[in-house]
């Protein structure tokens, strides 16, 4: 019965960490964190700031979502340093750099830019 209760216990700590992590934080929550991470990043601190750029692109956060891709792909040439994404974070921060790529396309598109 102990163990049933764990894993019920577990499984519904999971479910609910599954569904905040769905849920796009508010825009200044995410600005805020981008504006840590670009400080850190600025002092040289590049664990610090690649943690607050995931948090931040993990929250819907497009231009951390591209430079904490950047940081993760090109970590131990740039850095020195090895950082860690699942298979999943890297698909949703891949997917918030291009849909905002093709906003800023279409926006340009539209005002006649080139």
């Amino acid at each position: 019965m102990s163990r049933r209760f764990s894993i019920v216990l577990f499984l519904g700590t999971l479910a609910v960490a599954l569904i905040g992590a769905a849920v796009p934080a508010p825009a200044a929550a995410q600005e805020g964190l981008h504006a840590e991470a670009t400080l850190a990043f600025r002092a040289g601190r590049f664990a610090a700031a690649y943690g607050r750029f995931a948090r931040a692109a993990d929250a819907g956060h497009a231009p951390s979502a591209r430079i904490a891709l950047l940081m993760f792909e090109h970590g131990r040439a740039l850095f020195g340093s090895d950082w860690a994404a699942s298979a999943d974070q890297q698909r949703r921060w891949n997917a918030l750099a291009v849909n905002a790529a093709r906003e800023r396309l279409v926006t340009a598109d539209v005002s006649g830019r080139e």
